[in-house]
């Protein structure tokens, strides 16, 4: 019986994984057609940005988990709440929001380097790179950034995968299958070849610390910071797509990638050390998680696949 249930977890997480990507599919599908009709698309007509159209495609992936999540548990009859721990019932939970902000500040500037050693390789083979759209970031316009494509996709993106599915089979996996599916799942959700490898280690990373804090908020709070740095620094006038040193003196490049790196040593430090008991997988939970993942782990990679081509 208690096998029956650890495979019943697993594969409930799956499941919400290929539920939130097919109902992903369909609105993107809905969102290209109506886009197509009426002309709206990523540049205006003047040539710049179009900040509507690149709002409403963050706001897409948000709206699948608001459906897909709360009418998939229901049919599971699997409680939410008891998925997306967010306090931590002990006195250190100040110490993992602190290993977030040295979690997220030290992925950016170092790990940055495996997106551009990648992406040199995909353009050695032909591949011109990911389109990254930004909104219209003066005067205000930065705050509504912050809140759409930081604030939101930090809540919802972090509830999904670090909440829903990592809580449904982490007991039943094990910690290190569960860390690693969660990456998975979270890099192919973006389908981006060129951050492929950035994603799937923050994901891993973002797992890790949310079975260690046992709460979601670090993660939420790492991810709000990560991508809120890039919004921050595009305002700025920095070229995202570009290093620190194409942007910045060299002194400054180089005092900011060493502090980058210490933090993400002092991070990776507080996860590892002392980590709870590792539970050892349940025979075929493994197996039912992918069975149930399989629908979505098709349409990201499908996705992830065009990408290279279009």
């Amino acid at each position: 019986m208690e096998k029956t249930q650890a495979n019943d977890g697993s594969f409930t997480g799956g499941l919400v994984f290929s539920a939130v990507a097919v109902v992903f599919i369909f609105f993107s599908l809905i969102f290209s057609v109506i886009s197509a009709a009426t002309g709206f698309s990523a540049q205006a007509e003047d040539g710049t940005v179009n900040s509507a159209f690149v709002y409403v495609s963050y706001l897409i992936m948000p709206a699948a988990t608001a459906i897909a999540v709360p009418i998939l548990l229901k049919l599971r009859k699997v409680k939410f709440s008891g998925l997306v721990p967010v306090a931590r019932p002990s006195a250190d939970g100040a110490k993992w929001c602190g290993a977030a902000v040295l979690l997220a500040f030290g992925m950016l500037f170092t790990l940055s380097w495996v997106n551009i050693g990648f992406g040199e390789l995909l353009r050695l083979a032909g591949y011109s790179g990911d389109a990254v759209y930004f909104p219209d970031l003066s005067g205000g316009g930065v705050v509504l950034a912050l809140f759409v494509m930081a604030l939101i996709p930090a809540l919802f993106e972090e509830t999904l995968f670090r909440g829903v599915i990592l809580q449904s089979i982490k007991g039943h996996v094990g910690e290190v299958n569960a860390v690693l599916l969660c990456g998975l799942c979270f890099a192919l959700f973006h389908a981006s070849a060129l951050q492929t490898f950035y994603q799937f280690l923050c994901g891993c990373a973002f797992a890790l610390l949310a079975i260690r804090a046992r709460s979601v908020l670090p993660c939420m709070i790492a991810h709000f910071l990560n991508n809120g740095a890039l919004i921050v620094m595009q305002a700025c006038g920095a070229d995202t797509d570009g290093t620190l040193f194409d942007i910045a003196p060299l002194w400054a490049a180089v005092l900011v990638t060493v502090l980058s790196a210490v933090s993400l040593t002092l991070a990776a430090f507080l996860l590892f050390r002392g980590g709870e008991r590792r539970d050892k997988p349940v025979k075929g939970a493994v197996k039912n998680f992918f069975i149930a993942a399989s629908a979505g782990i098709l349409i990201c990679s499908l996705l992830w696949i065009t990408g290279l081509f279009f």
